[in-house]
């Protein structure tokens, strides 16, 4: 596994179109895993079938995770998804939507790897840029990118990259959006959004249980930023940053979504409190960090 070397070439390959299909019965279950309720009013519109009514947010952003974990992708930048799964972390990211996502449809990705970078440590920075295009039109839902994390896999040569910078209020938050979490909420993600990559469901040497999917958080803190800012309307969300994932977040840890408002930016931070930690550390524990959201 030390021998793993991202290839130096790597930027600038693009890949073949991906296509995915999507039923309101997976925005629903999308809602479900990233904390809706039917006890909550402003939820309502996610958890219901409606022809007028718009998909979550995450349908378009996971079809491009799922273009990313093609044998396609992790064969020309790791040798193959298993070993993405030992070395790989997911690190940033970003997403623009153009229109409100469809309760059901069918999505066309286009994907390329635009950067390659290396760290002090020999770990590599790879940024994924993709596009997703509604099949049914050709009209653009969404464009972003990720900076993929992997362990000792930088080739020798390799430049920097500079993730974004965000900077977080010092004070306390304007809103807090406490959540317990359910022992089993890897597997409520992994139905709808197909991502059943091992270390979600398989307790590693060191950690206290498998890993809470980051998707699954970034859905989270989007779900909650839209009840709280946009009357729960996920069809009014544009744009979403995300700075950093600095800690894992480990089921059953109860999380808080901290927001603050900054003039037309909502800027925000995911939390395990102190109190609820099951790793053994100390203090807060920052999982999802520097939050930009724009509606």
């Amino acid at each position: 596994m030390t021998d793993l070397k991202v290839p130096l070439d790597i930027a600038g390959t693009a890949f073949s179109d991906f296509e995915f299909t999507w039923s309101w019965q997976t925005s629903q279950l999308l809602s479900r895993a990233t904390g809706c309720s039917i006890r909550e009013e402003r939820d309502l519109p996610c958890l219901m079938n409606a022809s007028d009514g718009a998909g979550h947010p995450m349908v378009p952003f996971n079809g491009a995770l799922l273009a990313r974990n093609r044998d396609e992708v992790m064969d020309q930048l790791i040798g193959g998804y298993a070993n993405w799964q030992q070395v790989g972390r997911w690190g940033s990211g970003g997403a623009k939507w153009f229109k409100p996502v469809p309760q059901s449809g069918r999505g066309r990705v286009s994907s390329r790897i635009s950067e390659l970078g290396g760290t002090s440590k020999g770990h590599a920075l790879v940024r994924f840029n993709f596009e997703v295009n509604d099949a049914a039109d050709g009209s653009p839902l969404l464009e972003g990118w990720m900076l993929m994390f992997l362990l000792g896999c930088a080739p020798e040569g390799a430049g920097a990259i500079t993730p974004p910078r965000i900077a977080m209020p010092g004070q306390e938050a304007d809103e807090v959006v406490a959540h317990d979490t359910d022992v089993n909420v890897t597997f409520d993600w992994a139905v709808p959004s197909g991502d059943w990559n091992t270390t979600h469901f398989v307790q590693q040497a060191g950690n206290p249980a498998p890993l809470t999917h980051g998707p699954r958080n970034m859905g989270l803190v989007i779900q909650d930023g839209c009840r709280v800012f946009a009357g729960g309307r996920v069809d009014r969300l544009k744009e979403i940053t995300i700075g950093s994932l600095p800690a894992p977040h480990y089921p059953p840890e109860p999380t808080e979504t901290r927001f603050w408002r900054e003039g037309e930016r909502i800027l925000g931070r995911l939390v395990v409190p102190a109190a609820g930690r099951i790793d053994g550390g100390e203090g807060d524990k920052v999982c999802i960090d520097q939050v930009e959201l724009r509606f």
